[in-house]
């Protein structure tokens, strides 16, 4: 992921970050959870075409997300019981501190 800082307002510094597979999923759990195209979720989490495609179909099989009859995903109760979870666990919350 590109994070943007402006650095004495005439240049453009571009940190890149690293995230695990963790992070992912918890970003595209977070931004299904209305319901996005997979064209939306791919520019919106940041992610190729293939990775998309390959986390929204681990993630379907998981049960994590839903297709619905408009071919929009949606973050599933499993999947909003996944992120609950997430966000309690100590380890998640010091990966962000250090960072």
């Amino acid at each position: 992921m590109k994070r943007f800082r402006y650095f004495n307002r005439k240049f453009l510094l571009i940190i890149m970050v690293n995230r695990d597979r963790h992070d992912i999923v918890i970003e595209i759990l977070k931004h299904s959870v209305s319901g996005k195209k997979k064209t939306e979720l791919m520019s919106e989490v940041g992610l190729s075409y293939s990775q998309t495609k390959q986390y929204l179909k681990k993630m379907m099989d998981e049960e994590f997300l839903e297709q619905d009859e408009r071919h929009k995903y949606r973050t599933t109760t499993k999947g909003t019981h996944f992120m609950d979870k997430c966000s309690e666990c100590w380890l998640f919350r010091w990966e962000k501190q250090k960072r």
